[in-house]
């Protein structure tokens, strides 16, 4: 059993080498299904100006914070809090920005868009409130996703060896065809007493679980 994450060298990817003995050890029977790429250029520069962006949109009031909500998108959409249960409790540990960081508006057929709000949902933005949000999320996105791209192609490369049937560009032109991509930027709020079950739960929720 590998019991630890395995590296693979961002410019092996780049270069296309053959890394499916890599893939094998992170995502085979002896894998724990999870590797790292090391050497991305720009990564370090995007996650320090996007990360104290997550503190601040978290350190805004309340109200102002769930303006960026998206209920109808089931919050796979801008601002999430307290809207996921971890152990039968809501989560307040945490909070979430979602956001598509390769297309604004992935479809413009508002039909598709009722219909599949969690996936054709157009992205919310804290404009008013930390202008510089945006950019730095759909940066640092957008350079996870085209790295995604890569380690899927040697995925596919790892499969294609061992089943003849299989497209040799499946997972990988999934990726870069699919407009439907999501984002998720975390922010640990400071450890306090946390609300029992019920009194965490929205007033609705509450309500029911007080019967």
């Amino acid at each position: 059993l590998n019991v630890g994450a395995i590296e693979l060298s961002y410019d092996a990817l780049v270069r296309d080498d053959d890394l499916s003995a890599d893939i094998e050890r992170a995502f085979g029977t002896d894998g724990i299904g999870l590797l790292t790429v090391s050497g991305v250029p720009g990564l370090a520069e995007a996650r320090a100006k996007l990360l104290p962006l997550s503190q601040r949109f978290a350190s805004l009031p309340e109200d102002v914070r769930a303006s960026y909500e998206n209920p109808s998108a089931f919050y796979s959409r801008g601002w999430s809090h307290g809207r996921e249960k971890v152990q039968g409790r809501f989560d307040f540990a945490k909070g979430s920005y979602y956001a598509n960081p390769l297309h604004n508006k992935p479809v413009d057929d508002e039909a598709l868009i009722k219909r599949y709000p969690t996936f054709a949902a157009p992205n919310v933005w804290p404009t008013d409130d930390v202008p510089e949000f945006e950019e730095a999320f759909m940066t640092a996105g957008r350079l996870m996703s085209e790295v995604g791209c890569l380690v899927a192609t040697q995925c596919d490369r790892f499969v294609a060896k061992r089943l003849s049937t299989y497209p040799s560009d499946r997972l990988g032109a999934i990726m870069r065809k699919s407009r439907c991509c999501v984002g998720r930027l975390l922010h640990y709020f400071p450890t306090e007493a946390e609300p029992s079950a019920t009194d965490a739960a929205p007033k609705d929720e509450a309500r029911a679980a007080d019967g």
